[in-house]
């Protein structure tokens, strides 16, 4: 039989029971248990030369009113029907004292276990004896040495609450909380330690309080970040991007923030997470190390387009992107665009990146961009953009831009007329995704608003009118299962004018857009498309992928006699797999629009290197 609790009020002391800032509270209750007498099973009867193969023939339980039968017997390894085994059983044993005390019965024993054999070919009867006892209630826990931090603050985190049954585990994950909150206020040395656990033994219960004693350690700032591994790129770019403030109080998601930042300039093939390091005169900061990335891209696109009608042959169309991302190791960026749409539409751009314009955060931006339709017409851009970072997610921008069209001669004025415009706007964007080229979850929005005013010449008169354009952009990435995500993605587009022109409006169609259809097959004032794609990870930046696009689109009529807008739906399905290979990432897809057999499907190739 084990030994009865004393019935007098108990006092255990646990002063010397302190967690190390590494393994922070190990071992918790160690001295609890100590005190805690536990009955070892007795009375076992078996009969003598008990062949070693008896089976389990049946299990019983007594003396449990708090747990059922069925969950007792889910807690065991042993079975009725199996092999028997004593080094199980007392396994099983073991883990039911563990169970019970888990769920606050410290003074729970095995009164009795008693195994019977009627013949060497019998099967084996197992019964359990239980005592369960009294259950610990949690009377109060009591904080002391804590200054910084109110009492109140810190028990409103703890799960444990006086008049539950006492748990010691849920003790455990309340100090985690506390030395949790600790850290997010810059204390990331902060120690708990359990000083005292006071029983008191009333008519259905022991009473429970515990004593935890905070050392709260000293608060940290950040002094400075150390950089290793960084060969090109400037120190003083990593520096900025890292956007730590002089003496900016440590906190837990500190360095995990610091390496995103980091992670985002896509200057660096790893980023190390900041270690914390305390200098000898009681200074710290954080040590930061960085693998230099190749930083510059090139995106390349090949498509094919068969023929829609007998007799003609199909085309090859294309999109060509230079990107260098670090000149000279200052984070400056250049990049150049050239598209083939057709076998005579093609457009090209480039633009210019200036970061930290004049060590502010605000980025700077230069573009030229031109676009020949055909034999209609040329047009030509120019654009400066300034973006304010508010943080690393939130930035809000203004531009201005000035719009050149030049019609070819013969062209017809209803469609296409000689005009100048010029315009300012603003946007405003959120990107928390976790990479740009192949996010797995977070979100990106951006909104833009473009006003101005367009000068349009027409048989020698000039004529004005305000323009209007609207822009959103909606992404989405949510992983599902394992290695699974799904990406989704809005965007909608409209202009608005006294007098609309073919060069005004938006082509919608092809690899960037609405797949399944040529290269801005389509022509739309206001138009809306979305894409949904289900991606099955192959690795990190590999995966195969099933897609479905859908658009809306309103059409002006151009002709001259101006009739009612046109309205049309598209949608558009396919599948395709992206590979990271030692030449870069390598896609192919296959889409399908409305109408199409896999003899007329659209095949795009593209080819991102970084180098």
């Amino acid at each position: 039989m084990g030994s009865r609790p004393l019935t007098m009020t108990q006092r255990v002391n646990c002063r010397s029971a302190k967690a190390s800032a590494e393994n922070r509270f190990t071992g918790f209750f160690c001295c609890l248990f100590a005190f805690v007498s536990i009955c070892p099973y007795a009375g076992a009867r078996q009969s003598d030369g008990a062949a070693p193969k008896q089976t389990v023939r049946s299990i019983t339980t007594h003396g449990n009113t708090s747990f059922s039968r069925s969950e007792i017997l889910s807690w065991l390894s042993i079975r009725e029907g199996a092999a028997f085994s004593r080094e199980i059983l007392e396994q099983d044993l073991h883990v039911v004292r563990t169970r019970y005390h888990s769920e606050g019965f410290l003074f729970m024993s095995l009164d009795s276990l008693s195994v019977v054999s009627e013949s060497d070919e019998g099967g084996v009867d197992v019964s359990l004896r239980i005592q369960e006892e009294k259950p610990a209630v949690l009377s109060s826990v009591n904080l002391t040495g804590n200054k910084s931090l109110e009492s109140k603050t810190l028990l409103a985190l703890m799960e444990s609450k006086p008049g539950k049954r006492f748990r010691h585990h849920f003790i455990e994950r309340d100090v985690q909380a506390i030395l949790q909150q600790y850290e997010q206020s810059g204390f990331p040395f902060a120690k708990v330690s359990l000083e005292d656990v006071i029983l008191k033994e009333r008519e259905s219960e022991h009473d429970v309080e515990v004593v935890l004693r905070i050392d709260e350690g000293d608060m940290v700032r950040i002094s400075g970040l150390t950089i290793e591994g960084n060969t090109v790129t400037n120190d003083n770019v990593i520096l900025r991007e890292a956007r730590l403030q002089q003496n900016e109080i440590f906190t837990s998601d500190l360095p995990a923030r610091v390496q995103q930042r980091l992670q985002r300039l896509q200057l660096f093939s790893s980023v190390s997470l900041p270690s914390l390091f305390v200098r000898e005169d009681g200074t710290a900061g954080f040590l930061v190390r960085v693998t230099e990335g190749n930083p510059n891209r090139f995106d390349g696109v090949a498509g094919y387009v068969p023929s829609s009608r007998a007799g003609e042959s199909g085309y090859v169309t294309g999109l060509a992107n230079v990107q260098l991302r670090n000149l000279f190791g200052t984070g400056r960026r250049l990049s150049a665009r050239w598209q083939r749409e057709n076998q005579s539409t093609q457009e090209i751009e480039l633009r210019y990146h200036e970061p930290w314009l004049a060590s502010y955060p605000v980025n700077a931006d230069a573009g030229f961009y031109q676009r020949k339709q055909d034999s209609s017409y040329v047009r030509r851009s120019y654009d400066l953009e300034a973006e304010f970072m508010l943080t690393e997610d939130f930035r809000l921008g203004a531009s201005l831009a000035q719009h050149d069209v030049i019609p070819s001669e013969g062209l017809s004025a209803v469609t296409v007329s000689e005009n100048h415009t010029t315009t300012i706007g603003g946007f405003f964007l959120f990107d928390s995704r976790d990479d740009a080229l192949t996010p797995t979850q977070g979100l990106m929005y951006r909104m833009e608003y473009r006003t101005g005013s367009k000068k349009r010449t027409l048989s020698d008169v000039t004529t004005t009118s305000s323009t209007q354009r609207f822009g959103l952009d909606v992404e989405y990435y949510m992983p599902l299962f394992t290695r699974q995500v799904l990406g989704t993605a809005v965007h909608a587009r409209e202009f608005r004018s006294g007098g609309i022109e073919e060069s005004d409006i938006y082509r919608l169609g092809g690899t960037a857009t609405l797949r399944g259809y040529r290269e801005g097959q389509f022509l739309g004032s206001r138009i809306a498309w979305s894409n949904i794609e289900y991606r099955f990870l192959i690795a990190p930046r590999s995966f195969l992928y099933l897609f479905t696009d859908a658009a809306y689109i309103v059409s002006p009529d151009f002709s001259a006699t101006g009739g009612a807008a046109s309205e049309q739906t598209k949608i558009g399905f396919g599948a395709g797999l992206r590979v990271d290979t030692a030449l870069g990432l390598l896609g192919v897809s296959i889409a399908l629009g409305e109408g199409d057999t896999f003899g007329t499907a659209k095949l795009h190739l593209r080819l991102v290197n970084e180098f």
